[in-house]
């Protein structure tokens, strides 16, 4: 994955390795993308601790937003927050706390076996505080209806994050069009050439147009292989087959469960209901 957390360098998005995990907590910009006009992608934004990036997440109600699981590590010190700032060069401008969040509950942390495309469930809802407003949630992918994401699809990814693998700029948001390289059922691949993920692009959306309008078909989960340059294309997790999960879990309030305090240290970067094969839900409430 692709998550970034002050001067880690998540390699989780496009970085798969076992030396390196590519779902751990840093972040970098889309390689090849362009700075996003304000008006394009209102309602994605930054996934932040302590104010610094960890993940992209996208709002998908005024008051719950989407992003990869592995993002949702529970962090060692502070909570999780939630911003639509779009840069973080004068600093991260109003930060929402976020209250619970949800890894899927078969989300698969390992990674070796997951070098290439799988079903490793890499996908996460945060529950916010208080509710946005003034900005209009996207639609999510569902299985009846949605668009058909294959081999040669051009879809719209927007992120933030470094623009080069090995190049430490400020946090900004970033958007492009990307070319799918192949899909599965429960993951597709983009293609290995820019623009493409980087470190902090974990959790970003990658969106697709139908003729009643965008939908958010895929979020960044990690890197294809083990290359942590940003060079070997990325793989992201289907959202339709996770269409009921995550509407289920949007509605989950209640701050019971696991803590979200943590001694397990953060790795770069890249719940309601039992889970059907009867393992305990990730359900998390986030540090005050």
């Amino acid at each position: 994955m692709l998550s970034a957390r002050g001067s880690v360098l998540t390699l989780a998005i496009l970085t798969g390795g076992c030396a390196v995990d590519p779902t751990a907590t840093v972040s970098h910009a889309i390689v090849g993308g362009a700075p996003s006009d304000p008006d394009e992608f209102p309602a994605t934004g930054m996934l932040v601790v302590r104010d610094s990036l960890m993940c992209t997440a996208t709002l998908i109600a005024p008051d719950v937003a989407l992003t990869a699981a592995h993002c949702l590590r529970p962090p060692r010190f502070g909570g999780f927050g939630f911003t639509l700032d779009t840069d973080d060069s004068d600093g991260t401008g109003e930060v929402i706390p976020v209250l619970i969040y949800h890894q899927h509950p078969e989300f698969d942390d390992s990674v070796d076996k997951f070098l290439d495309l799988g079903a490793r469930n890499d996908i996460g809802v945060v529950i916010l505080a208080r509710p946005i407003l003034d900005v209009v949630p996207e639609q999510i992918d569902r299985p009846a209806s949605g668009p058909v994401v294959d081999a040669g699809s051009q879809l719209a990814l927007c992120g933030y994050g470094r623009v080069q693998w090995d190049l430490t700029t400020p946090v900004v948001k970033r958007d492009a069009e990307i070319v799918v390289d192949r899909a599965q059922a429960r993951e597709f691949s983009t293609a290995a050439v820019d623009p493409q993920p980087c470190n902090g692009d974990s959790g970003g959306p990658l969106f697709a147009d139908t003729p009643s309008g965008r939908r958010l078909v895929g979020v960044v989960s990690r890197a294809m292989g083990r290359s942590l340059m940003c060079d070997s294309g990325a793989i992201v997790t289907r959202v339709g087959p996770y269409a009921a999960w995550i509407e289920r879990e949007s509605r989950d309030r209640d701050p019971g469960g696991c803590s979200g305090a943590s001694v397990l240290p953060i790795l770069w970067l890249w719940p309601l209901g039992a889970r059907s094969s009867g393992r305990a839900r990730r359900r998390h409430r986030s540090p005050r």
